[in-house]
């Protein structure tokens, strides 16, 4: 969040610099969303999903196929439906498939979505989807959905509870400026 203050008085060296505005939307980071399509020969293949900047490249999804179905236990991806119910409300959901459903282990899961603008959060617990509903002047979206996730686990014999969060950014067009992924110091996920 930008604050700008202004002083005003009427000495000359106090006005404000007009190209300051221009050069801060400039040093924001600009990603190229891709998706990466990958053939494994054996009727499989991947698709992987990056942000991409002029720094760096983020994986966020990746979906495999055998024989043209996905296989969601492997896969780690999110669907997206938004619909523009009218007077400017939108209402949609986001299911989460996580590669991590392919634990054997008991879990509790909590989804948190937040988008930028918006300033309401969207939660769901025990379930791997989240519905949300807001108003909005425009359906370019930027976000991230949290998932907060704890397994039962054993450790030397132990009984313990495993904790993990994950952050998916979430986004409606292919070239984005995101701020949820410095925000969050989102690094993507790492795939085999």
């Amino acid at each position: 969040m930008l604050i700008i203050t202004i002083s005003c008085n009427n000495k000359k060296e106090n006005k404000i610099d007009s190209d300051k505005p221009q050069k801060e939307k400039q040093d924001k980071k600009k990603y190229d969303i891709i998706t990466f399509v990958n053939e494994l020969g054996n009727d499989k293949r991947s698709e992987t999903t990056a942000y991409i900047s002029k720094d760096d490249t983020i994986y966020t999804q990746t979906k495999l196929f055998e024989n043209d179905i996905i296989d969601t236990i492997n896969s780690h991806f999110y669907d997206f439906e938004l619909y523009e119910i009218g007077n400017n409300t939108y209402s949609g959901k986001i299911t989460l498939y996580s590669h991590l459903d392919n634990l054997k282990n008991n879990y509790s899961n909590h989804l948190v979505l937040s988008f930028l603008k918006i300033d309401e959060e969207f939660e769901s617990k025990n379930q791997n989807f989240v519905e949300f509903k807001f108003k909005s002047k425009t359906d370019t979206l930027m976000g991230v959905l949290t998932e907060f996730r704890n397994f039962d686990t054993i450790i030397n014999g132990e009984e313990m509870v495993r904790m993990t969060q994950t952050y998916v950014p979430i986004d409606t067009k292919t070239k984005t400026y995101n701020p949820f992924i410095e925000g969050f110091k989102i690094e993507g996920i790492k795939f085999k």
